[in-house]
């Protein structure tokens, strides 16, 4: 049985002792990312503390709050918009100029910087919009990032364990979360100014925060980016300008109707189910502050909890992905949030919210790592960083799905709990447009040669 650090390799790129750990590392990085700024701490700043400051009385502090929400989601909107844009067009450029290494460095690091310039956010209404504007600047960026890290998976697996490595690698990451939000929670929050004795005044508790997760995201990805193996262009030598890149995806896509139309269908199927996926993080903590009344620190515990649950049921889901396949793995999983998610609707104490919504968390890890596997196994030789950047595009292309689910359940019931509906929904029909695909061998468990 092949170890996380030492995979087999495929035979059309033999490399001795591949960069599996600094694979699983950058996800450990970046994962601070997802988990402290976008779900559980700096976001909840900006739309909750920075919205609200100087409002006074009950009504004007909520409807602060969700204008706060609204400006956040609207430029993480645009933001969807321009990695649609741009996640194809680059995925393209590195695989037929061979510059995917490059563009991992770049996104990475700049992923880094705009991090590190969220401290400028002072706790002042009219900063708002700065950082609704940083945080969706750092999605961007993440999310490119994350298109040329996943290519980099089939170069450093075989697909006997291609499960196993992608799903400990995810494992890594939630793992990573649950060390810096522990970190995050003793050094800045807890027990207001935190060790390091960073006071509340002007929100600095919660501004220097990003300064400590860019840090950490450099040092969990440098040894990837110094040591990610090597791309070849697959046309070498070929001017190449960003009409041309649109011009050659768009006849990339016309001939995948012909030569590859399952490969399609499961890039429109995983959208609408991943948008789901993404809606149960994105909205955990304010799901957990505006329904249940959970201060930062109770979301903070929450986080902690989350990924220590979620990195649990993501190790383990690689290893029966690689047994069964990531077929069964994907049903399994949307199937539980979707029962689990009607359980925290059914029943609205903070309670079943714990339980239910950790168990949830449960599902969610399987079933990305599952489908990340699965787009390398339907992907021709070549072709990955292309793919991943079209996975991306058609994530981004229906992102407003989970949240704009969300948001309308909510605005009809008036109950912010009631949102978790809108997201079950969006699950269900990302299952039901998945299950009638025909995968074929992708979607069983690899035959060992």
């Amino acid at each position: 049985m092949a170890s996380l650090s030492e995979p087999g390799t495929r035979a059309s790129s033999p490399a001795p002792r591949p960069p599996v750990v600094p694979f699983a590392l950058w996800d450990g990085g970046m994962s601070a990312f997802s988990s402290v700024i976008l779900t559980f701490v700096f976001a909840t700043y900006v739309a909750s503390a920075v919205a609200s400051e100087g409002a006074v009385g009950d009504e004007a502090i909520q409807a602060a709050k969700d204008h706060g929400s609204q400006v956040l989601t609207t430029w993480q909107s645009i933001g969807a918009v321009a990695i649609a844009l741009l996640a194809p067009l680059l995925g393209n450029l590195a695989d037929r100029g061979g510059a995917r290494n490059t563009l991992l460095r770049i996104s990475t690091l700049a992923t880094v910087l705009t991090i590190a310039l969220m401290p400028l956010v002072a706790l002042d209404s009219d900063y708002l919009t700065l950082g609704a504007v940083l945080i969706a600047l750092a999605v961007v960026f993440s999310e490119l990032a994350g298109v040329f890290v996943n290519s980099v998976l089939p170069e450093i697996s075989t697909p006997e364990n291609r499960g196993r490595i992608s799903g400990t690698a995810w494992a890594v990451g939630y793992w990573g979360s649950i060390v810096c939000l522990g970190l995050v929670l003793v050094l800045f929050v807890m027990p207001g100014t935190g060790l390091l004795g960073i006071t509340g005044e002007g929100g600095w508790n919660y501004r220097a925060i990003p300064l400590f997760v860019a840090l950490w995201i450099l040092v969990g990805t440098l040894p990837l980016m110094l040591r990610a193996p090597r791309h070849s262009a697959s046309a070498p030598g070929e001017r190449w300008t960003p009409w041309q890149g649109y011009a050659h995806i768009a006849r990339r896509v016309v001939r995948a109707f012909r030569e590859e139309p399952v490969m399609l269908q499961y890039l429109m199927a995983s959208a609408i189910y991943r948008d789901g996926l993404g809606a149960v993080f994105s909205i955990a903590g304010v799901l957990a502050a505006n329904a249940y009344g959970f201060s930062t620190e109770q979301i903070i515990f929450f986080g902690i909890a989350a990924n220590l649950v979620a990195g649990f049921g993501v190790f383990l889901g690689g290893r029966v992905d690689d047994r069964v396949g990531p077929r069964p793995v994907i049903i399994a999983g949307c199937l539980g949030i979707i029962v689990l998610g009607l359980v925290v609707l059914a029943f609205g104490t903070t309670l079943v919210f714990w339980i239910a919504g950790l168990a949830i968390c449960l599902f969610v890890g399987p079933v990305q790592s599952a489908s990340r596997n699965l787009l390398t196994r339907l992907s021709q030789p070549g072709r990955e960083t292309e793919n991943f950047g079209l996975y991306a595009t058609t994530g981004r292309a229906l992102g407003f799905l989970g949240t704009a689910a969300f948001a309308a359940t909510v605005a009809i019931s008036g109950d912010t709990r009631t949102g978790i509906l809108g997201i079950v929904i969006v699950m269900a029909l990302g299952l039901v447009a998945f299950l009638p695909i025909r995968l074929g061998a992708a979607g069983r468990a690899p035959v060992a040669s």
